[in-house]
C-alpha cells in the first residue's frame, strides 16, 4: 500500500479536502488508520479522531496507573514514570491493534464474532489499569487501615515462628502443669478440686442426682399429704365428753369418723413410703460419700511424690523455653521486618481495599463504578467500531486490500506457470538426449 494514486480518485475531492493539522495526523495514527486513504475521506476524520483521541487517553491513564502501582513498591518517582510509560506504551500498542484489527464488512454476527475475543481482552486490561488507580483514589482509607493490617501480620509472623520452634506447646504443657498443681495443693488443703476419683465419683455423682431428684419430687408431695390429714383432722375430729358424777362433763377422748381415719391413714402410709425411699438414698450416698473421702484422702497421700515429679517436668519446660526464648529473640526481628515488607507494598494494599469493599457498601459502589469507567473507556474504540456503518474508508480499505491480494495470488499463479514451464522444457532436453544416444549406439553396432 506505498501507492495509493492507483485506487484513490482524489480529482473528485479537490475542491472539498482541507489541510489535515497534525493534531489530527497524530489521532489517527493512534487509531491505526491510513493517512493517505483519510485524506480521501474527510467524512471519516471525526470518527477517527475519536477512536484515536479514546486510545491516547486509555494509554495515558495506564501511564499513571502503572506509575502509581510501581511507586507505592519502590517509592522512586523517576524508575516508577519510566515504568508507566512502558506499560501505557504497552497498553496504547496493544489497543492501537485491537482497533485496527476489526474489518467492516457489514456482516454484524461476524464481525460481533470476531471483535468479542478483542472485548474480552479489552476488559482484563481496563481493569488490570484501575487496581492502581483505585489504591491511589482510596489512600486515606487505605493508610487508616494498613496499621491493623501490618499489626495482623506482625502477630501471624510471631505465631508462625513460635510454632516453628515449638513455644506454642511448651507453653501449653507449662500452663497444665501448673494447673495440675494448683489443684494438687487445694486437694492437700481439703479445699473442693475439679479432680475425678474414678468409679467412685461417677457413680457418686449418679446416686446424688438421684437423690436430689427424689427430695425435689416426694417433698412437696409430703407437704400437701401431711397438709390434707392436718385438715382432715381439723375438720371432723370432736372431742367427746362424760360425766364424772359431780356434774361436771370431763374430756374422754376424740372422735375421728372411720371414712376420714381410712383417708388420714393412707396419706400417711404414703409419705411414710416416700420418705424411707429418700432415707434409702440418702443412705446410699452418705456411703458413697465416705468411699469418695476415702479415694480423696488416699490420692492425696501420694501428692507430695506428686508434686515432686511436675516440679521436675516444670523446671526441664522452663529450661527448654528459655533456649527456645533465645533462638527467638534472635529471629523475630527479620520476621516481623519481613512482614513489615509485606504488609506495606502494592498486594497488601490491593488486599486491605477488597476487605474494606466488603465490610462499606459505599466503597464498593465506588470502586466497581471507576472499573466501569474504565471498562467504558478502554471497550468504546471497538464499540464504535462495531456500531459505526460501513464508510468510505472501509469500502477503500477492502479495495486496496482485495486488489493487493489479487496481486499477490496473479504473481503466484505466473510463478508457477513460469516454474511448470521450465520443468517441461528440461523434460523434454533429457528425452532428446535420450533418444540421440541411442540412435549412436546402434550405428557402431552395425559398423562392427
Amino acid at each position: 500500500m506505498d501507492n495509493y494514486s492507483n485506487y484513490i480518485d482524489n480529482s473528485a475531492y479537490d475542491d472539498e479536502v482541507e489541510p489535515i493539522s497534525g493534531v489530527k495526523r497524530f489521532f489517527f495514527a493512534c487509531a491505526g488508520s491510513y493517512m493517505k486513504i483519510l485524506e480521501a475521506c474527510p467524512s471519516e476524520h471525526t470518527k477517527y479522531v475519536g477512536i484515536g483521541a479514546t486510545i491516547f487517553l486509555t494509554a495515558c491513564m495506564a501511564v499513571i496507573s502503572g506509575s502509581f502501582a510501581i511507586y507505592s513498591l519502590i517509592q522512586n518517582r523517576i524508575i516508577a514514570f519510566f515504568f508507566g510509560l512502558l506499560w501505557g506504551a504497552m497498553i496504547f500498542n496493544l489497543d492501537r491493534y485491537i482497533v485496527s484489527s476489526i474489518r467492516k464488512e457489514g456482516k454484524t454476527w461476524h464481525e460481533l464474532g470476531l471483535a468479542l475475543p478483542r472485548l474480552i481482552l479489552a476488559v482484563l486490561i481496563s481493569v488490570v489499569i484501575t487496581k492502581p488507580i483505585e489504591v491511589e483514589l482510596f489512600s486515606n482509607q487505605i493508610n487508616s487501615e494498613m496499621f491493623h493490617y501490618t499489626t495482623q501480620l506482625e502477630k501471624e509472623a510471631e505465631m508462625q515462628l513460635d510454632d516453628r520452634l515449638g513455644l506454642d506447646s511448651i507453653r501449653v504443657k507449662l500452663q497444665t502443669i501448673d494447673s495440675v498443681r494448683m489443684e494438687y495443693k487445694k486437694l492437700k488443703e481439703g479445699k473442693p478440686t475439679s479432680f475425678d476419683f474414678g468409679e467412685v465419683s461417677a457413680e457418686y455423682k449418679t446416686s446424688k442426682t438421684t437423690y436430689d431428684s427424689l427430695v425435689n419430687v416426694y417433698t412437696p408431695r409430703i407437704k400437701a399429704n401431711e397438709a390434707r390429714r392436718n385438715y382432715l383432722w381439723n375438720k371432723y375430729a370432736t372431742k367427746v365428753f362424760a360425766d364424772d358424777g359431780s356434774g361436771e362433763k370431763k374430756f374422754v377422748r376424740w372422735d375421728f369418723p372411720q371414712k376420714w381415719q381410712e383417708t388420714s391413714n393412707q396419706l400417711y402410709k404414703i409419705n411414710k413410703r416416700l420418705q424411707e425411699e429418700i432415707d434409702e438414698q440418702a443412705e446410699i450416698v452418705k456411703k458413697l460419700e465416705g468411699e469418695r473421702r476415702g479415694a480423696r484422702e488416699a490420692f492425696a497421700q501420694g501428692i507430695d511424690e506428686e508434686l515432686k515429679l511436675l516440679q521436675v517436668q516444670r523446671d526441664e519446660l522452663v529450661l527448654a523455653k528459655d533456649e527456645k526464648e533465645a533462638i527467638r529473640k534472635s529471629q523475630i526481628g527479620p520476621a516481623l521486618e519481613k512482614a513489615r515488607k509485606y504488609g506495606i507494598g502494592f498486594p497488601a494494599k490491593i488486599q486491605v481495599l477488597e476487605k474494606m469493599k466488603e465490610d462499606d457498601s459505599s466503597i464498593w459502589w465506588m470502586s466497581n463504578l471507576i472499573v466501569l469507567l474504565f471498562i467504558l473507556l478502554e471497550t468504546s474504540p471497538v464499540f464504535v467500531k462495531l456500531i459505526t456503518k460501513r464508510g468510505p474508508y472501509d469500502y477503500l480499505l477492502s479495495r486496496i486490500e482485495h486488489h493487493k491480494k489479487v496481486e499477490s495470488l496473479r504473481y503466484i499463479s505466473d510463478m508457477n506457470y513460469d516454474l511448470n514451464a521450465t520443468m517441461q522444457l528440461q523434460s523434454r532436453k533429457q528425452m532428446l538426449n535420450g533418444t540421440n544416444g541411442t540412435h549412436q549406439g546402434e550405428e557402431v553396432f552395425s559398423e562392427n
